[in-house]
């Protein structure tokens, strides 16, 4: 394989980090993959099969516990599955909110990388990810929601794992390093031609997605790379570089990081 600074670099950054498919209410594949050196997990939605198993909530919410019990951070975001009943959508959306990287934008301080959430799926009645939206922004919709349709004073929860233009145009005015939806980008038949462009403005080097089970590997022609994951699947960025190779590049970025916060600082002052 040829050499990918880029890669390598991002893969250095992210050591440490693992990305975990839709789980399904399947979680030993992930409890088997928390090595020593695992000390964050991005999980890409859909964590229950609420409605037709309503019992992996509480699986769900165990297993969860456990990751928080070995000192591992973890965060996930919605998939179409997290709001099928009331109970799932009380575990992620309320119990779990600080967890839930949906339009936002977390740090992951070891390795000073940013990975976004882009959760949910597009729902043709709120907008079909091209045309002009029917509704721009949840606000809008709760708006427009009948008081006895509501589900604690919010959204129904069937409409909380929902991608709104709104989002979309948030995350838009950020950077990342790496976009983490439910959805796909272009490059998978049902995909989506929206996340290429929200990874190019953020400066996405990677996109890692779930939803359609199908693990595979692609390049968006913007130049961003893809990882689709299957059911359950674990995976992480590897650099293909030598454990000599990989100290010399983390001290390279490490020199790089700090000389670039002592110039901001003095440019500041």
């Amino acid at each position: 394989m040829a050499y990918d600074p880029l890669r390598s670099s991002l893969a250095v950054r992210l050591e440490g980090v693992l990305f975990y498919g839709d789980p399904h209410g399947r979680w030993e594949p992930l409890h088997k993959a928390l090595d020593f050196d695992i000390h964050t997990v991005f999980m890409l939605g859909d964590l229950a099969e609420a409605k037709r198993n309503p019992e992996q909530v509480d699986d769900a919410r165990q297993a969860l516990r456990r990751i928080s019990d070995l000192g591992v951070d973890w965060h996930t975001i919605s998939g179409n599955h997290d709001s099928d009943t009331a109970k799932i959508c009380d575990l992620l959306f309320y119990e779990l909110e600080e967890k839930l990287a949906d339009g936002k934008v977390i740090n992951v301080q070891t390795g000073d990388v940013k990975v976004a959430g882009l959760g949910g799926v597009i729902r043709g009645r709120i907008w079909d990810g091209e045309a002009k939206p029917y509704v721009q922004s949840p606000e809008e919709l709760l708006a427009n929601t009948p008081k006895q349709e509501r589900y604690r004073q919010g959204l129904p929860f069937k409409k909380r794992s929902t991608i709104f233009p709104s989002t979309v145009d948030y995350l838009s005015e950020q950077k990342a390093d790496v976009l983490i939806t439910h959805e796909a980008p272009s490059c998978h038949p049902n995909g989506f031609g929206f996340i290429d462009k929200l990874a190019d403005v953020m400066g996405v080097q990677l996109i890692v997605h779930g939803h359609h089970h199908t693990p595979y590997n692609a390049r968006l022609k913007n130049g961003v790379k893809v990882k689709g994951l299957g059911l359950a699947e674990t995976w992480r960025l590897e650099s293909n570089l030598s454990p000599t190779q990989s100290k010399l590049l983390r001290s390279g970025l490490k020199s790089l990081n700090e000389n670039e916060r002592a110039y901001r600082a003095l440019k500041d002052k």
